[in-house]
């Protein structure tokens, strides 16, 4: 899964997107659910909620936002089939963060790309009001990733970055991209202080080293 990530302000000007109205984003280390973040439409910069909150499942007791889809269920999962066909929309990432449970202790690390700014693959819901909402895509984790957390964000490449947000026939995009899912991620651990939402500094994503004694 993803649950928590950091989108730095000064990367994601750097590449250059249309504008579709007023960015109010300011640079966040900790970014949740239900958060107002960024996402890429059409080649346009726009702002949406983080997690799909359907009237079905708020009617639902202790239901939370949908603020992950699976890839691999994607195509057969009603309620991710319309917005995998119509609705497909990038999310810039600067890094993210995932928890390795040890001894039933929770560790938080950070993973991040070779890029100052990746981008993971997206679905987003319109609603009535206007607003949008949005999930980031997941898959199976793989290499070193799989040791840390068993998800991973689907990142896209450059060519399926294109192919994702255009208009392009969905069995074959679920082929070509299910054929280039692993792209180089690092990652290291890091303070517990990621627990807490409030915390939303730069010190987040420092390596975290332990105290001698």
């Amino acid at each position: 899964m993803c649950g928590r990530y950091y989108l730095e302000l000064n990367s994601l000007e750097k590449e250059k997107y249309a504008l579709n109205a007023e960015i109010n984003y300011e640079t966040n280390f900790n970014i949740t659910p239900q958060s107002q973040v960024p996402i890429v439409i059409n080649d346009e910069l726009i702002m949406a909620t983080w997690g799909y909150f359907p009237e079905w499942l708020k009617k639902q007791k202790n239901s939370k936002p949908l603020f992950n889809t699976r890839w691999e269920t994607i195509k057969e999962k009603r309620t991710f089939q319309s917005a995998y066909k119509k609705n497909r929309c990038l999310v810039p990432l600067s890094g993210w963060y995932e928890w390795k449970n040890v001894n039933d202790e929770k560790h938080p690390y950070y993973f991040f790309g070779n890029e100052k700014l990746v981008h993971a693959a997206g679905l987003y819901w319109k609603r009535s009001s206007g607003d949008l909402e949005f999930s980031i895509i997941t898959q199976d984790a793989y290499g070193d990733l799989a040791s840390i957390h068993n998800r991973t964000p689907l990142l896209l490449s450059k060519k399926n970055e294109e192919k994702w947000i255009a208009n392009y026939d969905v069995d074959l995009l679920y082929e070509e991209i299910s054929e280039n899912t692993q792209t180089l991620v690092n990652f290291h651990r890091v303070t517990k202080a990621v627990n807490n939402p409030k915390n939303k500094n730069s010190s987040l994503i420092n390596e975290y080293t332990e105290v001698p004694f």
